[in-house]
């Protein structure tokens, strides 16, 4: 698991963990890869393994993966999850080459360097889930940048499912909505009005709230599993009618 310390990765590996899973938590802080370990073993009484991995460091990438399979014997599921937005909301015009960069390197590059080093240790018949958004579907202001990298993981997570069909191995993405994770939290604590803000997050969906990370979690649960063995190259939007609504 990428993107493994806080929020939906966190309570990825606390639901994959519960059903059996042997979880390696990857973060870029190993402090909250840790942390997300404690909570899985609080909850499962499984331990759990934290590792420090930056996902636009290629050459980490492919020796984390190659940790893990040793240590494990193998790689059966991969959640690649790591991935950033802009706090400052800005405009394209506004948007500076650096900002543009990062966050295709690790959106969109970060996740395709996992997924390839990860396929290199993973058996027939394994599972890969990434998260996209539902900015893999819709626009919205100041916004582009996510929305760019985010349509590209949709399109990535169709390309590599062709490629790997041959050997049994299913990729699929999930595409959460407006979730009440830390990072949206943060954005509220900068805002002049928090409670205003969480009230206007609330409303972008039909259902009148945030999603949860747990509510995340079991999508992602179900696209690993077996139960989704004739599921492959599709998206599982999570966002409570957002994207339906006109």
């Amino acid at each position: 698991m990428t993107g493994a310390g806080t929020g939906i990765g966190r309570a990825a590996c606390v639901r994959l963990a519960q059903e059996g899973a042997t979880v390696f938590a990857t973060s870029r802080t190993i402090a909250h890869a840790e942390e997300t370990c404690a909570e899985v073993e609080r909850a499962t009484g499984a331990p759990a393994h934290p590792l420090a991995l930056d996902v636009t460091d290629r050459e980490a990438v492919d020796r984390v993966a190659a940790e893990i399979a040793g240590r494990a014997g193998r790689i059966d599921i991969v959640v690649a999850n790591a991935g950033f937005t802009l706090a400052h909301s800005p405009s394209l015009m506004d948007t500076t080459d650096e900002e543009w960069e990062r966050i295709f390197r690790v959106n969109v590059t970060g996740m395709f360097t996992t997924c390839r080093a990860a396929l290199r240790h993973m058996p027939d018949g394994g599972s890969i889930v990434t998260v996209g958004s539902i900015n893999s579907f819709v626009a919205w202001e100041n916004d582009g940048a996510y929305t760019a990298s985010k349509g590209a993981v949709l399109q990535l997570t169709r390309a590599l499912a062709l490629d790997v069909v041959g050997r049994g191995i299913r990729v699929n993405t999930v595409c959460p909505g407006v979730i009440d994770t830390p990072l949206t939290r943060e954005f509220l604590d900068r805002a002049e009005d928090p409670v205003a803000l969480a009230a206007e997050y609330g409303a972008v969906a039909p259902m009148d709230r945030m999603g949860t990370p747990e509510e995340i979690a079991h999508c992602i649960l179900f696209l690993a599993s077996d139960e989704a063995s004739f599921v492959t190259g599709t998206s599982l939007i999570a966002d409570g009618g957002t994207v339906i609504r006109p």
